[in-house]
């Protein structure tokens, strides 16, 4: 991640610069784009960072697993910025178009295009020996939204490098310079769309929220398979695909608590297990 921050970066300021020069919204939408990137990446960057530290983890009840759900939604809503402000400045380019220097801005659309995916390869690959090396405690093997949004960013860069590229082929060889700001707005609405998927996925692990009802009803059929009845049941994750959980079971025979739990952490990978038993009368 810390060598896609530097090519990023670098291949930012060459984009704005272009895109000044040239007149295309296209690829200047892209540039800033790319800057909006170059923020979420470091801030990814910086939560592996903090996660990785056993004196950080020290600090919190159910470890740093959150920080992943919190870069995510930070991201996210940086990418949602970043939308509102491309669809912002194509419209205005579409009302008010400029001449474009087509030949110019092709050649570093398409070089951001390349950069975005090798960046994109980088991500991925880097993920994969990640889930593998942490295989053995799965911190962060399930659900990193931190990756994700930062993967978002790099892909979301990509598509616009794409349309721009599209954009500024349909304005050199048909001479429509409204399809380069339209090709802008399109691209935010896209961009929307995923940073609203992200947004919604973190918020409900930020705000502790409910797991689907099938893990709970799951979870609830174990829990009762001697004969006991779950009367209180809390279930929520708390980031990285780790769940905590706190139950009460009305059972005529107590069990140990140490019997739930062989029985239920081989199912689910709980950062936290409570489980009481209530004696019937």
């Amino acid at each position: 991640m810390f060598w896609v921050i530097i090519i990023s970066f670098i291949t930012m300021i060459v984009e704005v610069v272009a895109g000044k020069m040239t007149g295309s919204m296209a690829l200047l939408a892209d540039g800033w784009h790319m800057g909006s990137h170059v923020a979420a990446l470091f801030l990814s960057y910086l939560v592996y960072r903090l996660a990785s530290s056993k004196s950080f983890n020290a600090h919190f009840t159910f470890g740093s697993a959150k920080l992943y759900s919190l870069g995510g939604y930070t991201s996210a809503i940086g990418l949602t910025l970043i939308a509102l402000f491309m669809a912002y400045e194509s419209l205005l380019r579409f009302f008010s178009p400029v001449s474009i220097e087509f030949n110019e801005a092709l050649m570093v659309c398409v070089i951001g295009l390349v950069v975005n995916l090798a960046s994109a390869l980088i991500l991925k690959d880097d993920h994969h020996h990640h889930d593998h090396d942490h295989d053995h405690d799965h911190d962060h093997h399930h659900d990193d939204h931190n990756h994700q949004s930062a993967l978002a960013h790099v892909l979301a860069d990509a598509l616009t490098s794409v349309t721009a590229i599209f954009a500024l082929l349909i304005g050199k060889y048909f001479d429509v310079i409204w399809v380069d700001p339209l090709i802008g707005i399109l691209g935010a609405a896209v961009i929307l769309k995923w940073s609203y998927s992200l947004i919604k996925t973190t918020a409900k692990e930020l705000l502790d929220a409910k797991t689907d009802v099938a893990e709970s009803e799951r979870l609830k059929v174990l829990l009762e398979q001697d004969g006991g009845k779950v009367v209180d049941l809390h279930v929520w994750s708390v980031g990285a695909g780790k769940t905590a959980a706190i139950a009460s079971v009305e059972t005529s025979t107590l069990l140990g608590a140490q019997t739930y739990h062989s029985r239920l952490e081989p199912e689910f990978d709980f950062a936290h297990l409570v489980v009481e038993e209530i004696k019937k009368p």
